[in-house]
């Protein structure tokens, strides 16, 4: 594969190496110099959510990966206040 440089230091990836990274329009990648080389490699974000079809009218929902962190209660945050004095 190949890849031209712009006036403005812009590369253009082909499409087959931004579908093989899975890397759309506005992907954050990360820029490592090796070798007299320049390698490219996709940050990855933590995602929390994913997406889904509801399952009575297939509409598009966000459901969580992972399980939500503890609720906040008046109890716990005093005892929290009352270790911090």
């Amino acid at each position: 594969m190949q890849a031209t440089l712009s006036a403005k230091g812009q590369v253009q990836l082909p499409s087959a190496a931004r579908r093989r990274l899975r890397a759309n329009s506005g992907a954050r990648l990360s820029v490592e110099l090796r070798d007299g080389g320049v390698l490219l490699r996709p940050l990855v974000r933590s995602r929390r959510y994913k997406l889904a079809a509801h399952p009575v009218s297939g509409l598009p929902i966000m459901t969580a990966l992972e399980r939500p962190a503890r609720k906040v209660t008046a109890a716990g945050i005093a005892r929290l206040h009352a270790e911090l004095l």
